[in-house]
């Protein structure tokens, strides 16, 4: 297909626990098809874009758009393309209220004991993939010495359509073993 890039009103950027949400709202030809993604460039640290591919339906309308990247530390900013050029958008913490009228799931706003990780599926709910994201952030903070147990999980689906959808765990570093942390 020959999607291209669009434009948006308004593109807000939140991080916790190793995931980058992006959201972007406006108006396009053939909303059904806008999509946030990664840029296919090689780029360090990652771009993303903005873009739709082309429909049969005449007009603009409005679109409401977001995706999930994974994103190891909390940039400060990143850059989203669109038809407008390359746009800057400050990274912040989720907020209280991410959709209107739909609290933000505890998940993302829980602070963490320092023996503690949540891993995420994000946009699906495959219990192995949020497994094997926690236990690679362990296996970052205690390398090769991971003992751990699942204290919580959870699913979350907010929004109208789903505009907030994933899996996700909560572990726990055992202290029956002990912890080689990571010198930083």
């Amino acid at each position: 297909m020959n999607c291209y890039l669009i434009n948006a009103t308004s593109i807000k950027a939140y991080w916790a626990h190793g995931l980058l949400y992006l959201a972007a709202s406006g108006e396009t030809e053939c909303p059904q098809n806008a999509n946030l993604s990664e840029s296919p460039a090689t780029i360090v640290p990652a771009e993303y874009q903005l873009t739709t591919c082309p429909c049969t339906a005449i007009g603009t309308f409005p679109f409401n758009v977001h995706a999930w990247f994974h994103l190891g530390e909390q940039p400060e900013a990143v850059t989203v393309h669109t038809a407008a050029g390359a746009q800057k958008v400050d990274v912040e913490a989720f907020p209280a209220d991410l959709i209107e009228d739909v609290a933000t799931p505890h998940a993302l706003t829980a602070k963490l004991g320092d023996d503690e990780v949540i891993g995420i599926s994000p946009n699906s709910w495959d219990v192995n993939r949020a497994i094997n994201d926690a236990v690679s952030k362990l296996q970052a903070t205690y390398p090769g010495n991971v003992s751990a147990t699942v204290t919580e999980t959870g699913v979350v689906a907010a929004g109208s359509p789903v505009g907030i959808a994933f899996l996700y765990v909560k572990m726990k570093q055992s202290a029956d073993k002990p912890a080689k942390r990571k010198s930083s």
